[in-house]
């Protein structure tokens, strides 16, 4: 699979297109939609999947748009409920409001088929409650569990909880070695 990185907005976060022939998986479709559109035309991509790592507002945003296009909907069930409510998915506090979107389906722990690709989950409970990190081949996304820099996501927010996330960070360190990091921001 081809590796696109879109960096989005102003609180830089990145969103992920793995494309297979013309086929797009799009890992935390962030607040630059048009962006993330134009990449998708450009290539000539159809959107058949979008996977989020957490319910974050700056990762789930452009989700409604994709799923109008026809992607598929795939989030922990833990944190689907950010899906549907601001102060939950906390872009209340940007004044940031996102379109409402219905799940198609949950990330588990374990190896998961979305749309005909193989993909495994980590469940990483600590930045929300129901942050997942998610592996495809020799590729990592750790959304806002953990940076390259070996920093970590924050856990003041919103059903953040450290000792959540530091029993997580041990969890997904044997997953890392050999492994390209693909963090939620720069």
């Amino acid at each position: 699979m081809n590796l696109i990185k879109i960096t989005n907005g102003r609180l830089s976060q990145n969103c992920y297109i793995l494309a297979n022939e013309n086929k797009a998986f799009i890992i935390d479709p962030g607040l630059d939609t048009e962006k993330i559109l134009g990449v998708l035309n450009q290539k000539k991509l159809e959107p058949v999947a979008v996977l989020l790592t957490h319910g974050h507002f700056d990762h789930i945003f452009s989700s409604a748009k994709l799923k109008s296009l026809g992607a598929k909907i795939y989030i922990s069930e833990v944190d689907a409920p950010k899906l549907f409510d601001n102060e939950l998915n906390m872009g209340f506090i940007h004044n940031i409001d996102t379109e409402k979107v219905v799940p198609d389906g949950f990330l588990v722990e374990g190896e998961n088929e979305i749309e005909g690709e193989k993909f495994e989950i980590l469940f990483t409970p600590g930045h929300t409650s129901g942050s997942v990190v998610i592996i495809k081949g020799d590729q990592i996304f750790t959304g806002d569990t953990y940076f390259e820099e070996g920093i970590y996501g924050r856990t003041d927010l919103l059903d953040g909880h450290q000792d959540l996330l530091v029993e997580s960070l041990k969890k997904l360190k044997p997953y890392l070695k050999g492994k390209k990091i693909r963090a939620g921001h720069e």
